[in-house]
């Protein structure tokens, strides 16, 4: 068994999907692996995104891909290899390593605990077009660049002290990773001054909004605007698997729930660190 036959035993993505994983996010990925004999057991991937951490950019893993096959459980495998990742990325630097658990509990004896929780929003009739809405792949370079400005300059504004950084590469691989859920990043704007940007999914026919920043003041209108591009009707609901940014879009056709599992666990690497204390927003992991 190799690491795409384990990935694909375990958590079952698509094949689109894994394809993707495999071929565009291997060039920032440390891979720990467990062999017997020839057989692959065990595995964690450790995929160093770039944070901003209170105004500095800071190389940090994002751990996932944790796997062992059913059969070789409960021998040790994942806590050796986690453990080697983290002290390798202690000594590269990162002051924190972060997941988006399955299972909280497997991750609180290890230092995790829940930095981050997501409030989703069910929308429903909500339609208007307020702003045009197309495509990230479809701009021109210099509108890519502003919409990159937008949700790094969203994020800064919203005083958090932990966010991952943006640019276009960054929006261009989101664009083929959503696409194997047949979704899509959309950019929200009035001629060139952008005004939002969301991460779309559409799997079991249905819409689900990943992310969504936007100014808080204008979310009405994009959450507006988002909906009628996507096409839905009046008796369907739009799930915005998060509402960090959404905090004014009130009224009816609003159901708000906050999860109780954390969507974001982290520990700090180093001894002063402490992950809790600090501000995140770590939420397009998809």
């Amino acid at each position: 068994m190799n690491h795409r036959q384990l990935w694909k035993k375990i958590f079952g993505d698509n094949d689109a999907y894994i394809d993707f994983y495999f071929k565009e996010r291997a060039d920032h990925t440390v891979v720990y692996s467990k062999y017997e004999g020839h057989d692959l057991v065990s595995m964690i991937f450790f995929n160093y995104y770039t944070l901003v951490i209170r105004g500095e950019k800071v190389k940090c893993p994002y751990i996932e891909g944790v796997a062992t096959a059913p059969e070789w459980r409960h021998r040790g495998f994942m806590k050796t290899l986690l453990y080697q990742g983290m002290m390798d990325a202690r000594n590269e630097g990162a002051p924190f390593a972060f997941l988006s658990p399955a299972n909280e509990e497997i991750y609180k004896p290890f230092g995790f605990h829940g930095v981050y929780y997501r409030k989703q929003m069910g929308i429903q009739g909500r339609r208007h077009k307020w702003y045009h809405a197309g495509s990230f792949s479809h701009l021109d370079s210099r509108l890519k660049e502003r919409a990159v400005e937008f949700v790094n300059a969203q994020l800064y504004a919203s005083e958090l002290d932990v966010y991952i950084y943006r640019d276009v590469k960054y929006y261009d691989t989101l664009m083929k990773e959503t696409k194997t859920l047949g979704g899509k990043v959309v950019v929200l704007r009035n001629e060139t001054m952008i005004d939002g940007v969301a991460v779309v999914t559409h799997e079991e026919d249905r819409y689900e909004v990943q992310e969504m920043i936007c100014a808080p003041e204008d979310a009405d209108k994009v959450v507006e605007s988002l909906c009628y591009y996507l096409g839905v009707t009046d008796d369907e609901t739009v799930l915005f698997e998060d509402g960090y940014f959404l905090q004014n879009v009130t009224g009816e056709g609003i159901a708000v729930r906050m999860t109780e599992k954390p969507y974001i666990m982290a520990r700090a690497l180093g001894d002063d660190g402490d992950a809790g204390n600090l501000k995140w927003y770590i939420n397009d992991i998809t």
